[in-house]
């Protein structure tokens, strides 16, 4: 062979080894461009669910102060996420997800974790507050604190992302729901959507069948008039609409004037807020993004009926703004969420170029204060 082509295929084969090795770093290092069909188990119903890989071993602390690892979860099912507790974006529908779950499949052998990406804010204390806004009542939910260290071996060894910035807010991570079986190993990857979601709770409910016979559910429902409130509690609603900047607060909504994303207004009648119940995305408030997932089918009609009573009944805080029916002597309306609103002298308000802005809320006066002319109308 003359010398040249024997140089020239020895280059091609190094670089080839090159390549291979690329690729194979790229597969470990870059699980979020994994095949569609093994990400989302959706694809193939009928068969075995795949192994994807094995959960890394940690030692992390919960909200309650003890320390477990992946031995706590043997013999149990569960659905793990990444989180962290003062996000406004993916989290709040991750943790709304998680709730449905909770709700739709009470065996006590299958578990909840959230792993935080925020080691400086999420202590046990944060965590333990968290919880208790999404879940007050679950007891099968665990929320783990992490260090800088442990979370950046975890997100490799769960083989997601997590991208830290100086600024913990925008920390951008994984949006997916993993679900692992009782020999720690990933058995599907799940988005907070469509038909990907969907197929979340029957493949839970399938390695819960390969564990063998059920055990009792962890909670024991009323066979009697639903309460609203604890629907209230337990579907995760508190979770968001009690932290106004993270979602438009809902006491005394009803019977307000609501101002919508796309300019419109509307009044918060019963047929609006059970319409914002099931189909969200159809009404979204101005100035809040369209991430509250949709319950239909999620809730009976009396379940409905009675979370629906418990929203008409909540009452504004003292010091927050009473709605007005029309316009007219005394009225106002807030220019952060256009909401109409009685312009008293209890009404939260500042001074701005010289008149007085009223606003529903301290969420709405302080984003405000913080740009005023972004709400300059």
């Amino acid at each position: 062979m003359p010398r040249r082509v024997l140089v020239l295929a020895t280059v091609a084969a190094a670089l080839a080894v090159v390549a291979i090795e690329l690729v194979i770093r790229w597969v470990a290092t870059e699980p979020q461009a994994l095949p569609a069909s093994i990400r989302r188990t959706a694809a193939r119903p009928d068969g075995p669910l795949p192994t994807l890989w094995s959960v890394p071993a940690y030692r992390l602390v919960d909200q309650e102060g003890k320390t477990r690892t992946p031995e706590d979860l043997r013999h149990s099912v569960w659905v793990a996420d990444f989180i962290f507790t003062s996000c406004k974006s993916i989290c709040p529908v991750l943790s709304a997800k998680m709730v449905q779950v909770q709700r739709a499949i009470p065996d006590a052998r299958l578990k909840f974790v959230s792993f935080s990406v925020d080691p400086e804010r999420d202590t046990p204390e944060a965590l333990r507050a968290y919880a208790k806004r999404w879940a007050p009542d679950e007891t099968r939910w665990t929320l783990l604190a992490t260090t800088k260290d442990s979370l950046a071996e975890l997100a490799k060894g769960m083989k997601t992302f997590v991208e830290r910035q100086p600024d913990p807010d925008a920390t951008v991570h994984t949006g997916e729901l993993f679900l692992i079986d009782d020999r720690g190993r990933v058995r599907g990857l799940y988005s907070t959507d469509g038909d990907s979601f969907a197929q979340l709770v029957p493949d839970a409910r399938r390695l819960l069948g390969e564990l063998g016979t059920a055990s009792a559910a962890t909670e024991t429902r009323s066979a009697g008039r639903e309460d609203g409130g604890l629907l209230y509690r337990q579907l995760g609603c508190a979770g968001c609409h009690d932290v106004p900047a993270v979602a438009p607060s809902l006491a005394g909504l009803a019977g307000r004037t609501v101002m919508l994303a796309d300019g419109r207004t509307t009044t918060a009648t019963t047929e609006y807020l059970r319409e914002s119940i099931l189909d969200p995305a159809a009404k979204v408030v101005a100035t809040y993004p369209p991430s509250m997932p949709g319950y239909r089918g999620h809730v009976t009609d009396a379940q409905l009926a009675a979370l629906l009573e418990h929203l008409q009944g909540l009452k504004a805080p003292a010091g927050t703004a009473t709605a007005t029916a029309v316009a007219g002597e005394g009225a106002a309306v807030d220019p952060v969420c256009g909401m109409s609103i009685h312009a008293g002298p209890d009404t939260l308000h500042v001074t701005h170029d010289g008149r007085t802005v009223y606003f529903c809320s301290e969420h709405c006066r302080d984003r405000f204060v913080a740009n005023p002319s972004a709400f300059a109308r």
